[in-house]
């Protein structure tokens, strides 16, 4: 009797470790996981759920507005505005080269991001942007003015891309490129990046 607390003690400590070896178990990279990790990175971009895009999303630019998004509203705002009406459609999956190709659709925000870039290197050094990062009033009048061209753009543009996928810790990862950010968010990340080279 006194070895049952002992033997029911092992027995719930082998279950805990068993469901979390699995857990931590790496995604197979097969053709469905790369689909669902195109999926799940698809509703986390129109979203803009930082978290979930830091786990399946390989990208220097996303990386860059995400760290932002952390503690400001407006870059998650932004966020949700850039990729609100993507689209994402897998065409093929080539799992011995792990690369995944899609159709991408999304509102065309090549020139609303390129005019506000613009406007932004004619008032500002880039030193003097990098210290206005942090002031709520002014991220509020102009990320607010970005939003408010992305929302008011009604031309789609259409690309098909094709993005490496890498074996993450605990799951697949979408390597985003150059190619790969401008797609997914209709130009608007390299209308930017061109203004600020």
């Amino acid at each position: 009797m006194k070895n049952i607390p002992k033997i029911l003690t092992s027995v719930i400590l082998a279950v805990v470790l068993a469901f979390s070896f699995s857990s931590c178990a790496k995604t197979e990279m097969t053709e469905e996981n790369i689909t669902d990790t195109v999926s799940t990175v698809e509703t986390a971009l129109k979203e803009f759920d930082s978290k979930t895009l830091e786990k399946y999303v390989s990208s220097s630019t996303l990386s860059y507005i995400m760290k932002y998004a952390e503690n400001h509203q407006q870059f998650v705002d932004l966020g949700k505005a850039i990729f609100k009406d993507l689209e994402i459609t897998v065409t093929s999956v080539d799992v011995e080269n792990r690369t995944v190709t899609l159709d991408v659709k999304n509102k065309n925000l090549k020139t609303a991001a390129s005019i506000f870039a613009l406007n932004l290197k004619d008032k500002y050094t880039t030193m003097q942007l990098l210290q206005k990062l942090d002031d709520e009033a002014f991220l509020d009048e102009s990320l607010g003015t970005l939003v408010d061209s992305i929302n008011s753009t009604k031309d789609t543009v259409e690309a098909t891309v094709t993005l490496k996928v890498v074996q993450g810790k605990r799951n697949l990862v979408l390597s985003f490129d150059d190619d790969g950010e401008d797609a997914v968010s209709g130009g608007a990340l390299t209308g930017i990046k061109n203004i600020y080279k």
